[in-house]
């Protein structure tokens, strides 16, 4: 039985997981910056039996409320065995020059500060436990390859979370802590759907077909990614939903065999 503390998971991908982990029989501390939503989501997550669940507030570009959720977790739980930096948002409305300064600080403070002090933090209660997993949330284009589109700073954030991480993975490779990262695909989640409200009614119309390839519910990858964090023993392993060849595959199915996927209609969006 594993305690776990995912920082961002009243929603989205984080709540995913944290289902996933109490499905499972594990204990799970959830936060959000509001403690209406955590509530709520606590209360759902108990509903569902195995593990427990509680849930604190968090602004995670504070690290004194970072810490404060550690020790919120660890006094509940007794000790932590895996954090999860997952709290992030994302935006694709900009070309970089035109990126509000507003909107530039929201995804420093969410995405890059939110994951320093989150590591900070853990890497420092693990150290003092002996033992722990830091795994850190990559999105977008992180690694530089294939740019997409007006995601600019986001893909920026995640860019430096990714050299963040390869130094965190160098610095505890003798330390009994395992640090590796979650790439977890193009889920449909708030923000995702805050990014589609955004297009056009013709940007839509173009992108539908790629995005049908490419998009999987929360519900679909949570469980197979929750499986891998509890399984895995690769140091420094990148826990990646979406592989070139799953995506390949994909676009064979789509494309050569006609397998049209439907994801968007539950959501009525034509």
């Amino acid at each position: 039985m594993a305690n776990v503390i995912i920082t961002g998971s009243s929603k989205g991908i984080g709540r995913g997981l944290a289902e996933e982990f109490v499905k499972r029989g594990h204990h799970v501390t959830i936060s959000a910056r509001g403690q209406a939503s955590i509530d709520e989501t606590v209360r759902e997550l108990n509903d569902l039996g195995g593990g427990k669940a509680n849930g604190k507030s968090c602004d995670v570009a504070k690290k004194d409320q970072v810490q404060a959720l550690w020790d919120f977790g660890k006094a509940e739980f007794s000790s932590i065995d895996f954090w999860i930096n997952n709290a992030g948002t994302a935006t694709a409305q900009y070309l970089t020059q035109d990126v509000p300064e507003d909107v530039v600080n929201t995804l420093v403070d969410s995405n890059l500060k939110g994951t320093i002090f989150g590591s900070q933090v853990a890497i420092t209660g693990f150290r003092e436990q002996g033992s722990g997993a830091l795994y850190n949330m990559l999105g977008g284009s992180f690694h530089g390859k294939q740019l997409t589109p007006k995601m600019n700073v986001y893909s920026s954030t995640k860019a430096a979370i990714f050299i963040l991480t390869k130094y965190l993975i160098d610095e505890n490779k003798d330390t009994g802590i395992m640090v590796g990262t979650i790439s977890p695909g193009m889920l449909l989640s708030d923000n995702w759907f805050n990014e589609q409200k955004q297009m056009t009614a013709e940007q839509w119309q173009k992108m539908k077909p790629v995005l049908n390839i490419l998009c999987d519910h929360v519900e679909t990858a949570a469980p197979w990614l929750t499986d891998q964090v509890l399984q895995n023993e690769k140091y420094g392993h990148r826990i990646a939903w979406l592989s070139n060849g799953e995506i390949a595959r994909r676009f064979f199915k789509a494309y050569v065999l006609r397998q049209k996927r439907d994801l968007f209609s539950r959501y009525e969006l034509d």
